[in-house]
């Protein structure tokens, strides 16, 4: 149980690498989430519903959250998910979490109490479109 995971991830894309001090940088997993990357409203299946307001009037439901972020929601606890059964499995002894900022939000009030506790380094960087090769430079890993 000596690896560290490092999950690099937006809202609709991620990678987890394997990484152990000097001996190991690998690619374990991919993830991918294209309803993030569309149009807000082409996740939304209809128009917004109509309801009766008192006094005879006419009003138009606007539901409280935004389409996209209720698609990262999805994306984070996908991603949440995969790394406690990591961490139930003892696949894992710490986890960096490297996400855009607010991304990285929602993928933290994802994890369960357990597998936070695994997290010992987060990085509000984007870093989901930077290569294999020059990762670990740019997060200070010792390979």
């Amino acid at each position: 149980m000596s690896k560290t995971l490092i999950l690099v991830a937006n809202a609709s894309a991620a990678r987890v690498f394997n990484y152990q001090v000097r001996t190991e940088f690998s690619l374990l997993n991919e993830f991918s989430h294209p309803q993030s990357r569309e149009k807000g409203s082409d996740l939304v299946s209809d128009r917004p519903g109509h309801s009766k307001a008192k006094g005879g009037g006419h009003g138009t439901f606007v539901s409280s959250s935004h389409p996209k972020e209720n698609e990262a929601e999805r994306f984070a606890h996908q991603l949440a998910d995969w790394l406690e059964n990591e961490r139930t499995h003892n696949r894992c002894a710490q986890v960096m979490l490297v996400a855009e900022p607010g991304f990285l939000g929602t993928l933290n009030k994802s994890l369960n109490n357990q597998t936070a506790q695994l997290v010992y380094q987060s990085l509000n960087k984007d870093y989901s479109h930077v290569t294999e090769r020059e990762l670990p430079e740019m997060l200070g890993l010792q390979i």
